[in-house]
Order: structure tokens, then sequence, then C-alpha cells
């Protein structure tokens, strides 16, 4: 009896594949050679862009900060925003593990400069519910808290689960932040301990 052809070809392509399964491959992992990989921070490179929000026409300007986010010992990327449209100033914090809620409003993320003990703040929740914000004045607050600093850590408390920590090597803040505190019309702000909701 002889099978149609589509029938004939899937049979071959199942009993390739069943074959690929089933046989031994020479390759194997490498060798783990005992030493713990370690995870480094990038070199502070604030990276300023001109920006426009094509929903409203609006231009501005943003600083873009990467940065290494952690947590139960697995190590991914962050990213830290500074955005300023319009005399408006939004800080923003986004990784893709950053597991938030679908409803919530604020967060409680706890910030550290240098080593320093950590001040808690209240951050919303995005509208897209992918990063959480902090904006106007409490965002000026946290970046020019920035100013002269070398590294931030921010803590993000979320219930039942240990704390998010995200860091950012933030050295070279102020000229990376100048044109968004320009635009944003930025004057003296008050510290980061200050920037509280």
């Amino acid at each position: 009896m002889q099978y149609p052809r589509h029938i004939a070809s899937a049979a071959v392509s199942t009993a390739l594949a069943l074959l690929a399964w089933t046989t031994p491959v020479n390759a194997a992992p490498p060798e783990p050679d005992d030493e713990l990989a370690v995870v480094t921070l990038p070199v502070a490179t604030w990276v300023v862009v001109e920006t426009r929000d094509y929903a409203t026409g609006r231009t501005g300007s943003a600083a873009v900060l990467l940065g290494i986010a952690r947590e139960r010992g697995l190590s991914r990327q962050a990213t830290l925003y500074a955005v300023s449209f319009d005399r408006t100033t939004t800080a923003r914090i986004e990784t893709l593990a950053l597991a938030l809620y679908p409803g919530a409003t604020n967060v409680v993320v706890s910030a550290s400069l240098d080593g320093g003990p950590f001040c808690p703040s209240a951050w919303r929740v995005s509208a897209d519910g992918k990063a959480l914000e902090l904006a106007d004045d409490a965002a000026v607050a946290f970046l020019t808290g920035l100013y002269g600093k070398r590294e931030l850590q921010l803590a993000v408390v979320r219930p039942l689960s240990v704390p998010f920590v995200l860091t950012f090597v933030v050295a070279g803040a102020e000229p990376g932040l100048a044109l968004v505190a320009e635009r944003g019309g930025w004057g003296a702000a008050p510290a980061i301990s200050e920037a509280r909701h």
C-alpha cells in the first residue's frame, strides 16, 4: 500500500526526531571551575536623549542608566530612567522580573546611597504596570540626591517576598542629568531622605 506523500514525509520526520532524541550525544556541559559567577556593575554611563511623546506631541529629555536587579541569587538587567516633559519630571525603575500586582498603587522602595542607611519612600506603580515611578518634586529630590554619589541601591519590598534589590552605579549624575534638569526646570531641591510620600 502506498501512503500519500505528506503522510510519508511526516513519518520520516517523526522517525528522525525520535532517533535524534534517543541517540546519545557526545557534547557535555562545561566542567564547573568551582568559582561563582560574579556579576559586575557596568561603568556609570548616563545615556541622555531628546525624546518625544507621540501621544501628545510634547518633546523632552531622558537620561537612562543600566544597573543590576537581584532576587534570590538571580541577577537581571535593571533600568533607571529620568524623564522631563514640559517642566515635569518622572523617575522610573524597570526590570523584567519585577512582578507588580495588578491594581497595586504604591510600593515601598528603600534607597541607599554609597552603602548608607536605607530610606523608605512610596513609589507608584506605572500606568502600564511594568515599572515603579516617582513624579514631580519627589522625582527631583530623588534624582538630585544622586549628585556626588557613586552607588544607588533600591530595595523593592513586595508582600510575601524577599526584597528585590536594584543596584546602579550613579557616578556622574549631575552632568548626566543636566539636560533633564534643564527641561524639568529643577531649582534647589530637597535631599533624597525628604522625597517621601
